[in-house]
């Protein structure tokens, strides 16, 4: 389902009024099949209920193919009638129709003022409300084609962005993309991804696409990618990534692990296997994930046929067992909370709010609060 909007919006955010919107992003495949309970409807909840404000913008990763389940999940909780811009993630064009899901939608997002580049019209573009301009980049444009699989600020990209900003009238200004200039670390457990795989893979532009965005004035470059929340001033520039806002991060691995620890013993039932010789068959045929699993669920033991047989046997017989592994998890893998930013727009001041689930998937609760100058 594609929602249209009409070309203006007429909002009490005007010149003279401040304007609230919020900010969320990568909600990749936590938006659909009715899982609303700790999901991406546990940000919608919080976010309507501190007040949603003017719209919403979502800094890429949206793919769950395509993304009609977000703009629905937005429509359920906060209105049929509330905007919402997406922005292209590194995920999105790995889906034929995720791309044109979003190349239909952005022909119908409101107040657009400019088009993008050829190739990238419907994925690249900015839009004014009130006294603040916004410009929505598609970084996986590669001077051609909107569907490329690295993330970069293409010199068709840059030159289009500048003359963009150059013709810009408005007080304030945001950019946003879906890659970080630099990744920065989780402001609560200091983890750290994408570093070396986000725009500072290609350093030269990366420094230019920095440098325009600082020539003319630009309020915050707003993104997201890495999962992990956080602000910085880079040089003169403020970086403020959305994190997440899938609710759980991550899925249990102890769910999955007992799924298939339960599924090999069934399969080699089936052919007169024992569970010992099912579990080292197992771990033969997926010894990676199973590591990977021991690493995060703190399961270092040896010899692996007895540890999972242990593990089986807990998740099994022990109603806590699956709370114990879960939380070992967290701890392991340094998951991250669910985070939106609630941004507030009022004459020459820009405030940040960060609202953030307790990494289990709700309740949020206001976390830290950042005026930018």
């Amino acid at each position: 389902m594609i929602v249209g909007f009409p070309t203006q919006i007429t909002s009490a955010e005007d010149e003279n009024h401040e304007l609230v919107f919020i900010v969320a992003a990568d909600m990749r495949n936590f938006s659909s099949q009715g899982e609303w309970s700790k999901n991406f409807s546990g940000a919608c909840e919080a976010a309507k209920e501190v007040g949603p404000g003017a719209f919403m913008i979502s800094p890429g990763d949206l793919d769950v193919d395509p993304p009609s389940a977000v703009r629905e999940m937005i429509s359920v909780v906060i209105g049929e009638d509330y905007p919402w811009y997406p922005v292209l993630g590194n995920h999105d064009p790995e889906s034929p129709s995720t791309m044109r899901y979003l190349r239909a939608y952005g022909l119908n997002v409101p107040n657009v003022v400019n088009r993008g580049p050829e190739g990238c019209e419907e994925t690249t573009y900015s839009f004014d409300w009130g006294d603040v301009h916004f410009v929505v980049l598609n970084q996986y444009y590669d001077g051609v084609n909107d569907w490329g699989l690295e993330g970069d600020v293409v010199p068709e990209l840059l030159d289009w962005l500048e003359a963009d900003l150059a013709a810009n009238t408005k007080q304030h200004v945001f950019v946003i993309g879906h890659e970080p200039l630099m990744p920065m670390p989780d402001m609560d457990n200091g983890r750290i991804r994408h570093s070396g795989d986000s725009l500072d893979e290609h350093p030269e532009n990366a420094f230019r696409f920095h440098q325009v965005l600082l020539d003319h004035g630009v309020t915050a470059y707003i993104c997201g990618h890495t999962h992990n929340t956080s602000y910085a001033n880079i040089n003169g520039l403020w970086q403020l990534d959305a994190g997440h806002a899938r609710g759980l991060e991550e899925a249990s691995y102890a769910d999955s692990m007992y799924a298939a620890i339960q599924n090999a013993i069934e399969t080699g039932r089936s052919r007169g296997a024992g569970e010992a010789e099912s579990l080292r068959q197992l771990y033969r045929d997926d010894a990676y994930h199973i590591d990977r699993w021991f690493k995060y669920l703190g399961m270092t033991e040896t010899p692996v046929v007895q540890t999972l047989a242990q593990f089986f046997d807990e998740y099994t017989n022990d109603p806590q067992a699956r709370d114990r592994y879960y939380e070992r998890q967290i701890e392991g893998r340094k998951q991250t909370a669910s985070t939106f930013m609630r941004i507030t727009v009022a004459g020459g001041t820009v405030q940040v709010e960060y609202y953030r689930d307790d990494t289990h998937g709700g309740p949020y609760s206001l976390r830290e609060t950042l005026i930018l100058d």
